[in-house]
């Protein structure tokens, strides 16, 4: 009965680390994560990026996914006038 226990602890290991080496892919490709939903013309310009911004304000919901700023780089200005916010 000995035997019949250690075969059969045998076969469930070797069944185990065959298994355990049909896993993943052939996909080496790395996945890019996006890293910014802020477009380029607001980033470029303070009037680009308060364009921008009062467009999200005018269509913000309770539904809307927010916006991922990440790494995008926000324009400022030590000449430009503060725009009105309405």
């Amino acid at each position: 009965m000995h035997k019949l226990q250690l075969r059969s602890a045998a076969v469930v290991l070797a069944a185990s680390a065959l298994l355990a080496g049909c896993g993943g892919g052939g996909d080496d490709a790395p996945a890019t994560a996006r890293t910014t939903d802020v477009p380029g013309s607001a980033q470029s310009s303070v009037d680009g990026l308060i364009a921008y911004l009062q467009e999200l304000i005018a269509q913000t919901s309770e539904t809307t996914e927010p916006v991922l700023v990440g790494d995008a780089v926000l324009p400022t200005s030590d000449t430009t006038e503060p725009a009105a916010v309405n």
